[in-house]
């Protein structure tokens, strides 16, 4: 059987939209920890921000992520900031093959601004603030992730196709 697949990466790369394909693609069932969060807190991330801060959004993710140990048969798509907490980072390796999804800071932005619902760039420069976050994190990915795929030049559906290949050839090797 297929492991599970889990999709990190920066805000705009297109982890809920390839990750949907790509459940399609394999059968497993698509989980979001966005979504996850969203339903247990029954209000949106922008208010989850506005009202009770990104500390506590943060914990409510961790925890999110933490019940998915064990679970299997799905493609996960994850926060973009989940990768900052080191537990987080152990717990999506623990799940399944953890893929990251990049493509370049100007795409990534087009992407991530397009939505006008990222509480993170609710901020007077919006792209200074996604240049500082991106270069936070890029580093966290790539040290969590077990192979990157570059998504600048690809729609979703070749981009999940590409990921699926990837993940084969990782699975394989893993179990050798």
């Amino acid at each position: 059987m297929l492991p599970n697949l889990v999709l990190i990466g920066f805000m705009g790369c297109g982890k809920s939209s390839v990750g949907r394909r790509l459940a399609t693609l394999t059968g497993h069932r698509f989980v979001d920890t966005d979504e996850l969060v969203v339903r247990s807190e029954h209000r949106d991330i922008p208010e989850i921000f506005s009202t009770s801060g990104e500390a506590y959004y943060r914990e409510v993710e961790k925890q999110s992520l933490e019940r998915l140990v064990g679970v299997y048969g799905i493609v996960l798509s994850t926060g973009g900031g989940i990768v900052l907490c080191a537990a987080n980072r152990q717990t999506l390796k623990s799940i399944g093959v953890v893929a990251w999804l990049d493509a370049s800071p100007d795409i990534l932005f087009e992407r991530a601004i397009r939505s006008g619902r990222r509480p993170l760039l609710q901020t007077e420069n919006p792209r200074e603030t996604f240049d500082s976050l991106l270069q936070k994190r890029r580093e966290l990915y790539g040290s969590t992730a077990d192979f990157r795929i570059d998504c600048t030049r690809t729609d979703h559906e070749e981009t999940a196709h590409l990921l699926l290949d990837e993940a084969l050839r990782k699975y394989r090797s893993f179990e050798s």
